[in-house]
């Protein structure tokens, strides 16, 4: 079993100071090397008398994404994001800097060990890709692995931003697979582990990193629908209506996509 338009209920810290110089930097360093791009391709347009090509510097800005890792929920497999995976790189994403991943559990045992083996690959992502932090795309239990991560484990540093999609963020009543130990651990609002990684903020380092979440009326498994949001998050995006997607449809749904889309794209000058 898998756990996956409106301003969240919370108030966001402020945002003080840079947050990210070397982000900043790295960002710079691509918009200029879009504009040299553009740049050579006019005058070569000019001395052949062909249109310039856009796409081309539609990809040297696209380099400028975050790495974006991609994580599904309890029992799933990579497999399971790869609609997403092409989804972002249809729309500009190089494939170098997409990744899709679980932990050796496959998010079944505890999600604290679930988080250790993410640090682990986030800074594999990092080394291998070069920048400077990554997004983090979790579906299900895995959100509830990444806010640990980034609370716990020196995460804040090396994430930008946090997709949580269809999460048990507080629980869930569709809690019959209590045979895995992380479904014990968000069985209900009050266990141990959902009152250690909701307090004192649901959204660890919210100065530092952008929050989104996305919810759907039709999810019967991360149920009630709200269990999903997450005080003082940037935004808490409710899919609602007829052609609202199931727990399991929701990370394929082109809606959902576009939503996750335009909110990293919205927030990475943050």
């Amino acid at each position: 079993m898998l756990y996956a338009s409106t301003r969240s209920g919370g108030a966001a810290s402020p945002r003080t100071g840079d947050r990210r110089p070397a982000r900043a930097r790295r960002l710079l360093r691509a918009s200029l090397a879009t504009l040299l791009t553009t740049g050579l391709l006019g005058l070569a347009a000019q001395a052949s008398g062909a249109a310039p090509q856009p796409a081309a510097a539609e990809a040297a800005a696209a380099a400028g994404h975050d790495p974006v890792i991609m994580i599904p929920g309890m029992t799933g497999s990579p497999a399971n994001m790869n609609p997403m995976k092409s989804n972002l790189q249809s729309n500009g994403w190089p494939a170098n800097r997409l990744f899709t991943w679980t932990d050796s559990s496959s998010m079944t045992q505890d999600l604290a060990k679930a988080a250790q083996q993410l640090a682990a690959k986030v800074d594999q992502v990092r080394a291998q890709t070069g920048a400077d932090k990554v997004v983090l795309a979790t579906w299900s239990a895995s959100t509830l692995a990444a806010r640990y991560y980034i609370k716990n484990l020196d995460g804040a540093d090396k994430v930008s931003q946090y997709v949580g999609i269809a999460g048990p963020q507080h629980g869930t009543a569709n809690n019959g697979c209590q045979w895995y130990v992380s479904c014990q651990q968000f069985a209900s609002p009050n266990t141990p582990f959902l009152k250690a990684l909701n307090s004192p903020s649901e959204v660890p380092f919210n100065d530092r990193i952008d929050y989104l979440t996305i919810r759907s009326s039709a999810d019967y498994n991360a149920t009630p629908v709200d269990t999903a949001k997450l005080a003082g998050a940037d935004e808490n995006y409710l899919m609602s209506g007829p052609m609202a997607p199931s727990h399991f449809t929701i990370v394929s749904n082109a809606t959902a996509l576009a939503k996750m889309r335009s909110f990293i794209i919205a927030h990475e000058n943050d």
